[in-house]
């Protein structure tokens, strides 16, 4: 039989329409009774027709109709056994039952025992051989089969199925990621393996048999190789998804650098306390409260000052010394303003004049007024603190 997929038809049964010789592959059959026929495709399906003599029911002829087109049919002539004669006008053409169309039904055992797709391996370890029954010339992909074992396998192995009577050649035996087998995938003699048919890869892919775990990561800490990849999560997910390059990448564009940041926006930092001396960052609020006159008020201090006492300045922030002193003594008189034990204001007097100066005072530095010549009195002392 054909290896065709064979078509059926309940009651198909005309005449010829004019007679055919013994050898002539297009016949015509009765008008408009073709449609009682199958309609094959070509190199995918065809079903068997009998020509039969309307004057003799044992002179008879079985068929192949690989086509058909309204009432005319192609056939390939002497099947089964039967050869090729001629028929007459009226002479019957029907499709019946043969013994090529039943034989190659699938019956319920035959199914079940894998008659069609299962075969006791032969050949070597790792170049195995083996027969199913078949009417097919080449591997369809995808075509599954269950093969028994003779062997343990001992590395990269090949099967070279037999197909009825066409050998299809050996081809690989690959796992699934088309990767050749390792020792031992196949464990041993009586073993049954499945195998598929990939056309992609050319080769058996095997569907069973001992897998090799060192191919594989266990899910309790794995420890990956090569370049594993994974689904890129969303910005800013916190979640126990992997992060990948693309993710750390994506999160660190919202991030500056450590080497010459580049910082945009309003950035902000804790403020030091007042009257530190670092390399932490100075904010806006630390720089007011470091400068004069920010939360400082004006003070007179006249009361509690006095000449050649020397005073400290004990607040966190420098301060602003104001000073004016009065000559009412007469000659000319001299008085420095000293900040550290460094004269930093000169008041110069004659009678009646007053002299005034200002100086700033850092914090912990000392501060006091010294005559050199004459007498004067203060007249302010105001400090801004």
């Amino acid at each position: 039989m054909s290896s065709l997929i064979q078509l059926f038809a309940n009651n198909a049964k005309t005449t010829l329409a004019a007679g055919i010789t013994s050898t002539q592959t297009t016949i015509t059959v009765a008008s408009g009774t073709g449609s009682l026929f199958p309609s094959p495709v070509s190199g995918v399906s065809a079903f068997t027709l009998t020509l039969v003599s309307a004057t003799s029911s044992s002179t008879y002829e079985i068929c192949l109709c690989t086509a058909r087109s309204g009432d005319t049919l192609t056939v390939v002539r002497g099947q089964e056994g039967t050869s090729g004669q001629p028929f007459l006008l009226n002479d019957i053409v029907g499709q019946y039952d043969t013994a090529g169309v039943m034989a190659a039904l699938v019956q319920s055992q035959q199914l079940q025992n894998q008659y069609y797709m299962f075969s006791v391996a032969t050949g070597t370890a790792n170049a195995l051989t083996a027969t199913i029954p078949s009417l097919l010339t080449s591997l369809p992909d995808g075509m599954s089969i269950v093969v028994k074992s003779s062997y343990a396998n001992t590395g990269a192995a090949t099967l070279n199925l037999t197909l009825g009577s066409t050998s299809t050649g050996a081809k690989a035996i690959v796992t699934g990621n088309n990767n050749a087998l390792v020792s031992g995938t196949i464990p041993g003699a009586g073993y049954p393996i499945t195998l598929s048919y990939s056309s992609t890869f050319d080769a058996w892919v095997i569907t069973d048999g001992n897998v090799d775990l060192s191919t594989y990561a266990p899910i309790n800490s794995p420890t990956f190789t090569g370049t594993p990849t994974a689904p890129t999560p969303t910005i800013n997910d916190n979640t126990t998804k992997l992060a990948t390059t693309a993710y750390v990448q994506n999160n660190l564009a919202n991030y500056a650098p450590l080497y010459n940041p580049a910082l945009t926006g309003t950035p902000t930092a804790p403020t030091a306390t007042a009257g530190t001396n670092s390399t932490q960052i100075a904010t806006t609020a630390f720089a007011l409260s470091a400068g004069i006159g920010w939360n400082q008020t004006w003070k007179s201090v006249i009361g509690s000052r006095t000449y050649g006492v020397t005073y400290t300045n004990n607040t966190s922030k420098p301060i602003l010394v104001c000073i004016a002193l009065d000559d009412i003594y007469g000659g000319d008189n001299n008085a420095y303003l000293y900040v550290d034990n460094v004269p930093v204001v000169q008041f110069a007097m004659s009678q009646g004049t007053t002299s005034n100066g200002t100086a700033i005072v850092p914090v912990g530095s000392t501060y006091k007024v010294i005559q050199t010549n004459g007498t004067t009195t203060i007249a302010l002392w105001s400090e801004l603190s």
